[in-house]
């Protein structure tokens, strides 16, 4: 018994001290609302792994508000806003979540801005780029991830400065994360004065013949290629590009849709030399992406991806704001305690949330040459 009392007594935890109140208390509830069904699950159950890695190294440090262990309860949209809609009312008024994480896509995310704004419930975006995201005003929002703009700006610059880069053609998904990607780099491009745009396409969601839509790209002659397509359609539209012999003497550029490990593995080759821009990867070197990694190939035994990152930072955020806000159950206080919320998060620096409840967090360029991906900027 002595021992276990010392024990009890030197021991340091994540979020501060420990208390023996916190033992056998009631876990402090965050509401998590993805597609793990459907057309983006891939994406939705890499983002949930990151949500349950930060679960766990927080409760593996002692949890917070004096012991407490946070428990994740993880509902599945499928993708669709009126599901996330519906799913955003029953995490806050069954589950009684302290905070919500919706996410992925943007739309699912923006349409439950209705549901928190009214119950004044603190909503968190990881995975939501577009600007509608947090431009419409919501006090009881923010963003943890970076912003389309930011992502956008950082690729299309050093997309512009490339030799003899005077012409792109592009397509996105027909989406608000898509049609706000188009526009940021469309914004981007004549701010800087080139390239120009010769072709903008969208593709829907279960698209899987790209031909027509490549075709008149090709026929454009462009210098460069923007697609903005996702796993696993990214790999049939490689493949058809390569077909077409489009690939070669053009620079080839994608947005996090091409930082796929299994993209990689699939259509590796096709990809030499592209460019893309991300919020995340495994090559940083920061305290909390070693952590993050170290956590993953644990349990996984590989890399985590950019999603993986954006799931564990929004959990990592809830925690220390209801930490610091000394309750999991007053809104106002857990509000205000996360805007001023100092983190460095795994994509970079949070310094509190601005006032349309962005984080001002940074985005990179990644290269893909040898088999590998490498950060260039």
């Amino acid at each position: 018994m002595k021992k276990w009392i010392w024990v009890l007594a030197i021991g340091s935890f994540f979020f501060g001290p420990f208390f023996s109140a916190g033992w056998g208390a009631e876990p402090v509830k965050i509401g998590v609302g993805l597609p793990l069904t459907g057309p983006l699950a891939f994406l939705g159950t890499e983002f949930l792994k990151g949500s349950q890695l930060a679960a766990e190294e927080i409760n593996k440090a002692g949890g917070i508000l004096g012991g407490r262990k946070i428990e994740l309860v993880v509902r599945d949209h499928k993708g669709i806003p009126a599901e996330a809609v519906t799913l955003a009312k029953r995490l806050i008024a069954e589950d009684k979540v302290s905070v919500i994480d919706i996410d992925l896509p943007s739309s699912a995310n923006i349409a439950v801005h209705v549901v928190s704004k009214e119950m004044k419930v603190v909503q968190l975006t990881g995975f939501g780029f577009a600007p509608d995201v947090s431009d419409k005003g919501h006090p009881y929002h923010f963003r943890v991830c970076t912003r389309a703009e930011t992502l956008t700006r950082v690729l299309g610059e050093y997309l512009a400065a490339l030799p003899n880069n005077k012409k792109i053609a592009m397509v996105a998904p027909n989406d608000d994360y898509g049609r706000g990607d188009l526009a940021s780099m469309i914004a981007v491009f004549k701010k800087l004065g080139k390239p120009e745009v010769v072709y903008e396409a969208f593709y829907e969601r279960n698209q899987t013949d790209f031909n027509t839509i490549l075709l008149k790209m090709k026929s454009l002659n462009p210098d460069c290629y923007y697609v903005n397509v996702r796993w696993p359609a990214s790999a049939i539209v490689l493949q058809q590009m390569e077909d077409l012999a489009m690939l070669k003497g053009k620079y080839l550029s994608s947005s996090v849709n091409f930082f796929n490990k299994d993209l990689a593995k699939r259509v590796g080759r096709l990809m030499e030399g592209a460019v893309m821009t991300v919020s995340w990867a495994p090559v940083f070197k920061d305290p909390e992406s070693l952590k993050l990694v170290k956590a993953y190939r644990a349990k996984y035994g590989d890399d985590p991806n950019d999603s993986v990152s954006l799931g564990w930072s929004p959990i990592m955020v809830a925690a220390m704001g209801i930490n610091k806000a000394g309750t999991d159950k007053d809104q106002e206080k857990i509000r205000l305690a996360i805007k001023g919320l100092k983190y460095t998060s795994p994509q970079g620096p949070i310094n509190g949330f601005d006032d349309k409840g962005d984080s001002g967090v940074p985005a990179y360029v990644l290269q893909f040459k040898n088999g590998e991906y490498h950060l260039i900027k």
